[in-house]
């Protein structure tokens, strides 16, 4: 018996040691794992970080080319309300457009156009065109104004709308386009 008690004493302590190695190589192998993955993701923010700083230098670049090319009435905003059919020929369209004056001079009155290109549903050519002339205030440096614009326009249910809104001899633009709403039921009443 005392030879398995000898036994034991050795192999316990010996036991004890070895597993006390395993568990710290373990320890440094998963840290050594942990450092690797660190790298990696410190070289990726390093990268993300230049990518983000030449974005920034490429926007700040094309924001001066914008800002110094041709100064003028500038359209910010494009609010459009819901159309209506007054006749089922006869759309009728409010929109409001909100402009500003980018230049470092006062712009007289002037006027712009409303360009209209309608197209039946799943066409690729525009079949139909129209278009709308508007005035414009005169406008102080840095000024900005919302000018409502109405009108009725020649269209069928459920055509596609394409508007385009140019500022004569200033450089805003808007454009947008809108799928018509179908025909409502008509309730009649006897």
């Amino acid at each position: 018996m005392s030879n398995k008690l000898r036994w034991l004493k050795i192999s316990g302590p010996l036991l004890a040691v070895v597993l006390f190695f395993l568990t710290i190589n373990s320890f440094f192998r998963e840290n050594k794992n942990l450092l690797v993955e660190k790298n990696v993701w410190q070289e990726k923010a390093m990268a993300l970080e230049d990518s983000y700083r030449q974005l920034q230098e490429e926007n700040r670049e094309l924001q001066h080319i914008l800002d110094q090319g041709r100064p003028g009435l500038i359209i910010t905003a494009l609010q459009f309300e819901p159309v209506v059919f007054h006749t089922p020929n006869r759309l009728a369209y409010q929109l409001s457009i909100t402009v500003a004056n980018r230049s470092s001079g006062a712009i007289p009155a002037g006027s712009g156009e409303m360009f209209f290109a309608l197209r039946p549903p799943g066409a690729d050519a525009f079949h139909r065109t129209s278009w709308q002339r508007f005035q414009l205030p005169p406008f102080q440096p840095g000024e900005e104004k919302t000018l409502p614009l109405t009108g009725e326009l020649p269209a069928s249910f459920r055509e596609e709308l394409l508007m385009v809104i140019s500022l004569n001899r200033q450089p805003g633009v808007a454009k947008v386009e809108i799928q018509l709403p179908e025909a409502r039921p008509v309730d009649v009443t006897q």
